[in-house]
Parts: C-alpha cells; sequence; structure tokens
C-alpha cells in the first residue's frame, strides 16, 4: 500500500490530469504496477477499450490517441460497474437489440391522416350549405332564417376552439381529434333522427336542426388546433409550412368531395340520407385513426457519451463528471465523493480571498478526491425530472401585437371564407339562375383551386426560406397577396350584369389566392408560439368565428332586402383590404411564447 500511495501521489502532482480509473499515457506505468500489487490476481482484471473521439476538441490531439487500459473488480460482483460503449453489451451499440428503431415517417403517421380527418369534417360542414335549398322548401325558411340556421354550426364551432387547443397541447392532439371525431359524426346522424313527424307537430323543427348543427360544431371545433398541434410537434420547422398545406389541402378537399356527393346522394337518398352517410363515415376513419397515429412525438436522439472526457476546471464544478470504473470501493473515491469536493472547490474559490496558488491547489486536491484513507460516500443517482413547458393565458397572448396581426387577418379571413362556403351555391342557384346539381358542380372548380393552392403555398414558402428570404417577408408577402387578390375580384363580382363565366373565375381566383394565407398568417401561429401552437390556433380561431357567424348570418338578412349580393361583396373587400394593412403593420415571426 505504501507503493500505490506514493504512485497515487506521483500521478496527482504531475502535469497531467487524473480521473479515477483511467491510465494516461505518461503516467501509466508505475499507476498500473500499483494496482496490479494492490489488488488481488483473482478479482483483478484488464479490459482493453477501444479508442472513441471526444466530441471537446481537446480531446482529439495524438496524444489521446492509445488505448487505455481499466482496472476494475471483478464485473459480476460490482452492481455499480457500467459497461463501456463499445462494449457488446452497451446498450448503444449498434448490434444491440434494445437499440432504438428509426423514427416513423410523420407523412404516414400524422399529415395522411390528419388530411383525411379534416376531410370529414369539412364533407360533414358543407353539406348543409346543399341540403338548405330542399329544406327550405320542404319547411318553408325564407332567406334569413336559412342564414341563422347556417350560422348555428358555428356557434358550436367557436366554442372549442380555445378550450381544444389548450386540451391538445396538454393531452396530445391524437387523443383530442379522436374525441372530436367521434363527436361530429355523432351529431351529423342525430340531426335526421330529430326531425320525426312529433317534432314537426310540437314546432320544433328549427330548434333541432340548430342543435344538431350546433353539436356538430362542436365536436369540430378542436380539429384545427389538433392539426396544429400535431404539426408543430411531429415535423420540423423547416418542413412546417409544407406539412400544413398538406393538412389545408385535405381540409379543402373535404368540399369538393361533400360538393361531389350531396347532389348525388340528394337524388337518391334525399336531404336526411346525405346526413347519415357523412356521419357514418366517422366510424372507420376513427379506428384508422387511434391504430396509425403515434401517441407522442419520436424522441430526440442523442449523440453517445464518449469514452475520455477531460474533466472540467473547479471554477465549472456544476458540470457533470463522467463516471469511470473503479479499483475497488475502498482505493479509489466514489462519484458522489469527488462531486462534493468539486463542489467545495467551487465554493472555496469563489468566496475565499486566497491567492491564485492557493486556489489552484484547492482545485488540484478537489479533483483528485479524498485520500485512500477516507471513507468513501456511494453514489446515488438523482433520477431526470421531465420539464413540463409553463402554460401562456390567454390574457398574455391578447397582450402581444403579433396576436393581434394574426387575429385581425383570421377575423377578415373567416368572414369571407364561411360565406364563400354557406352561400356559394345559393349564389349560383339565385343569382345566377343555375340548378341544384349545377350549383354545387359549378362551386366545385373554386374549392379544387383552392385546395391545389394550399400545397402550392406551402412549397412555395419553404423554397423561399431555402433559398435565403426572410421568414418575414415570406409571410408577410404570401399574406399580402391573399388578401388583396381576392378583394379585387369581390369588387369585380359586385358589378351589375356580370356574367355567369366571369363570376365562376371571380370566384376561383378569389378562393385560390386566398389559399396562400395557409403560409402566411395560419404558419405564423407557429412562428409565434410553437410551444403553444394549439392554444394559439383556438384562440385566433375563436375571433373567427365569431366573425364567420356575424358574415354567414348577416348575409341572409342583407340578401332578403336588397335581393342582391353586391353589398355583401363590397364589405368582404374592404375588410380584405384592411386586414392587409394590419398584418403588415403587426406581423412579426419571432417566437413570442
Amino acid at each position: 500500500m505504501a507503493s500505490l500511495s506514493s504512485s497515487y501521489s506521483q500521478a496527482l502532482n504531475s502535469q497531467h490530469v487524473y480521473q479515477p480509473g483511467i491510465v494516461h499515457r505518461t503516467c501509466r506505468i508505475p499507476y498500473a504496477k500499483a494496482f496490479q500489487s494492490a489488488l488481488p490476481a483473482s478479482s483483478a482484471s484488464v479490459r482493453q477499450l477501444p479508442y472513441r473521439p471526444s466530441r471537446n476538441a481537446e480531446h482529439t490531439s495524438p496524444r489521446f490517441r492509445t488505448p487505455l487500459r481499466t482496472y476494475s473488480a471483478s464485473a459480476a460482483a460490482s452492481p455499480g460497474a457500467q459497461p463501456s460503449p463499445g462494449s457488446p453489451s452497451s446498450p448503444s451499440s449498434p448490434s444491440s437489440p434494445s437499440a432504438p428503431a428509426s423514427a416513423p415517417n410523420p407523412f404516414l403517421t400524422v399529415l395522411l391522416p390528419t388530411s383525411l380527418a379534416l376531410l370529414l369534417c369539412n364533407m360533414d360542414r358543407i353539406c348543409l350549405s346543399v341540403a338548405i335549398l330542399p329544406m327550405a322548401a320542404e319547411f318553408g325558411w325564407p332567406a334569413s332564417l336559412q342564414g341563422v340556421v347556417q350560422s348555428a354550426f358555428l356557434w358550436g364551432y367557436m366554442a372549442t376552439q380555445l378550450a381544444g387547443g389548450a386540451l391538445a397541447d396538454r393531452h396530445g392532439g391524437k387523443r383530442v381529434m379522436a374525441g372530436g371525431m367521434a363527436w361530429f359524426s355523432a351529431a351529423s346522424l342525430l340531426l335526421p333522427l330529430l326531425l320525426t313527424p312529433a317534432t314537426r307537430a310540437a314546432g320544433l323543427t328549427v330548434p333541432a336542426v340548430l342543435l344538431a348543427r350546433f353539436l356538430t360544431g362542436f365536436g369540430e371545433g378542436v380539429a384545427l388546433p389538433c392539426m396544429s398541434n400535431l404539426v408543430a410537434a411531429h415535423v420540423p420547422p423547416a418542413a412546417k409550412a409544407r406539412a400544413l398545406g398538406m393538412c389545408f389541402s385535405g381540409f379543402h378537399s373535404g368540399n369538393l368531395a361533400g360538393l361531389i356527393l350531396s347532389p348525388l346522394l340528394l337524388a337518391c337518398c334525399g336531404w336526411r340520407g346525405l346526413f347519415y352517410v357523412f356521419g357514418a363515415l366517422g366510424l372507420p376513419l376513427l379506428l384508422m385513426w387511434m391504430k396509425v397515429v403515434p401517441d407522442r412525438p419520436p424522441p430526440t436522439p442523442t449523440p453517445p457519451q464518449p469514452a475520455l472526457q477531460q474533466p472540467a476546471p473547479a471554477a465549472t464544478a456544476s458540470q457533470p463528471q463522467p463516471t469511470m470504473t473503479q479499483p475497488s470501493a475502498s482505493l479509489a473515491p466514489s462519484s458522489s465523493a469527488a462531486a462534493a469536493s468539486s463542489d467545495a472547490a467551487a465554493a472555496a474559490a469563489t468566496t475565499s480571498p486566497a491567492g491564485p496558488q492557493e486556489q489552484e491547489r484547492a482545485a488540484s486536491s478537489a479533483a483528485a478526491g479524498p485520500g485512500p484513507g477516507s471513507t468513501p460516500t456511494p453514489a446515488t443517482p438523482t433520477p431526470a425530472t421531465p420539464t413540463r413547458t409553463p402554460d401562456v393565458s390567454a390574457a398574455r397572448m391578447l397582450s402581444c401585437s403579433a396576436t393581434w396581426a394574426i387575429i385581425v387577418v383570421n377575423v377578415v379571413n373567416h368572414f369571407g371564407y364561411f360565406i364563400y362556403l354557406n352561400w356559394m351555391p345559393t349564389y349560383f342557384n339565385k343569382a345566377l339562375g343555375f340548378d341544384l346539381r349545377a350549383s354545387s358542380f359549378t362551386a366545385f372548380l373554386p374549392w379544387l383551386v383552392m385546395a391545389i393552392g394550399s400545397s402550392a403555398a406551402g412549397l412555395l414558402a419553404d423554397s423561399l426560406v431555402a433559398r435565403g428570404v426572410s421568414v418575414t417577408a415570406v409571410r408577410k408577402t404570401l399574406q399580402t397577396i391573399a388578401l388583396l387578390v381576392p378583394a379585387a375580384a369581390l369588387l369585380l363580382l359586385a358589378q351589375p350584369g356580370i356574367s355567369p363565366a366571369t363570376a365562376v373565375a371571380c370566384m376561383t381566383v378569389a378562393l385560390g389566392t386566398t389559399s396562400l394565407g395557409q403560409a402566411g398568417f395560419v404558419a405564423n401561429m407557429s412562428d409565434v408560439a410553437p410551444r403553444h401552437a394549439g392554444k394559439m390556433f383556438g384562440l385566433c380561431n375563436t375571433f373567427g368565428c365569431a366573425a364567420g357567424i356575424a358574415g354567414v348570418t348577416a348575409v341572409g338578412f342583407i340578401v332578403e332586402a336588397t335581393h342582391s349580393f353586391a353589398p355583401v361583396f363590397l364589405l368582404t373587400a374592404g375588410l380584405y383590404v384592411v386586414g392587409a394593412l394590419a398584418w403588415n403593420v403587426w406581423c412579426t415571426t419571432e417566437r413570442v411564447f
């Protein structure tokens, strides 16, 4: 033991930093002989470790590029011994059966199922805009009452926007979307079931329809906040605009599918069969959703820890030190004792008025650990506690101008969008003289262009950012185009004596360019609040839904009073201009929440 102590002191006083269990090149011979003479031959073992370069540039010099030897007690008898990174039993070894599998493709597991869910959402939403004509003829509803009936969906839709976003951020978009899918599918089936002869005889037809449509919107209100949460959690930022474009392509494709299938189902099954078919489609989609979509995003891969790591100076004692195999419990300092000594040295270095030599001597003794005669402290592993993202209140979000930029554009966008969605077939039928089937198929073209434009907007935005254009310039430019070009188209559409072909072209241009907003204000929600994307989307969409309710309801009264859609188009165009001004003044792409 005397030779061991002298060799131990010689290693500490040398120019090289000592680490327990590692034999450096210059002090390897005496240190190894000391331990070999001190340990029994039956319990000592020598393992050859392969060289693994450290991420620290200081460890990559040729001086350390020699295999290191670790002298340890029997591995089977030492419960605290850890396998080396290069050993076959290491969990980080490529040949280990417990190595993590490759991450699933988010296109197949997240984006495609989300697109299909949004497609069904809009099918259940738009079917009433086609069924409202035969329903109004059957129940004798005027245009003003038709607007109220169609706005009932938005009452429920607005009620769950903020709550749906908060639930998605807390419990994950998969579970919340599944609950909403089951809810709105059951509500669609409920509408024809409520309209029995007894309900009509009691004069409860309108309240029953309002209730069923409110419940449908209540279930669909969580869909877009869940989409925003899933995209933010599973898709890298570089592909965010493309992912949103794909999801909104499915969203707008629901309008296409609804406008194609609704007239066919009306002809063969009546308007009641329309709600039965669309409501029943929710069950197979829900089963697919629960099986395919992952419960949580895949863990972020972390690089393996290097085999050799030089300890940090005593002044940075808070940095974790590598734990190496010890010769024995009584000969080498434990990791917790070394950490405690290092903390003490750091405290002394910062609080003691000693000079540089005394501080250097204290740091050296702290790095060496306790002496051979000291009693080691057993290492107690500290479990890692997962950090939870602090919640951000809606009031705090509303105190920021970046949030109000999104809200203003959302209000303007939803005002026009829900007018197109609910009143376009009626406009083609009443103002242009198309029959019911022609009105539905004519309204198909603008929604087709909008679905294609949503994907194109994402690709365009990501390509511009990849070429070096700032994200702020991309968001502002695309959203400005998405507001001003539709405003010009609506001004032309409001002119008297316009031909049906020109009217369809103006509607197509207006909806097609509006889709650029998916890479504008929609993507900006994740820019401003990446960890609270669901809540931000729900908050801003709540204001948008309120504007949609006002717009859809106001159109019925305006058309009934003026017998024209021109005032509606002029009002919407003016709001688009106001939204463009507010967007360019307040928009930012900096992370705020």
